[in-house]
């Protein structure tokens, strides 16, 4: 029977524990995982940001890419005016031409990396308007406070309730001793 009873507490412990890690991972915002389209010596990824002219994000705005080979790309913005868009280009496409446009703005890249290295990342960031002014760091501060949270959450979700289930047989023990 006793064995009932600890799988019982063991089952609402993690089920407490999977609560929380529940809100911590909505908390930092995983919204989905990156899945590779190519081999990594394949890959070239096209990223930046579009903001206005006082720095500001353009969240929800089209970015059309081409490749000369003709492959082209159309991606949105986030919220935070950031967009990538991942090309199949090989060796021999060192030096085409990508043409990116954003908000009526035009700007072509060359397309460069090392062809011996077919590990290191592939890429080039192209951005639109001025620079961000928004140095803060939040991203930073949720961090940590998801941290602590969690370490919260599992020191008084797990050893805390651990103690408590404990108190009883303490208090038997005692209670023969005094006897």
């Amino acid at each position: 029977m006793d064995l009932f009873v600890e799988i019982g507490e063991l089952y609402k412990r993690t089920k407490y524990l999977l609560k929380y890690l529940l809100v911590l991972i909505s908390v930092l915002g995983f919204s989905g995982v990156a899945v590779a389209e190519h081999e990594a010596n394949h890959r070239y990824l096209v990223s930046g940001y579009v903001r206005d002219a006082a720095g500001k994000p353009l969240g929800n705005t089209k970015v059309e890419l081409e490749h000369k080979g003709g492959e082209g790309k159309k991606v949105t913005t986030d919220n935070d005016g950031y967009y990538e868009a991942r090309f199949h280009l090989h060796n021999q496409n060192l030096g085409d031409r990508i043409v990116v446009v954003a908000s009526g703005v035009t700007k072509k890249i060359k397309v460069q990396f090392d062809t011996e290295d077919g590990i290191s990342f592939r890429g080039s960031a192209v951005n639109f308007g001025a620079e961000s002014n928004d140095n803060s760091p939040i991203w930073t501060f949720l961090t940590i406070a998801s941290l602590v949270v969690l370490s919260g959450t599992i020191y008084f979700g797990l050893i805390k309730r651990k103690k408590k289930s404990n108190a009883p047989e303490k208090l038997k023990k005692l209670k023969k001793k005094r006897k």
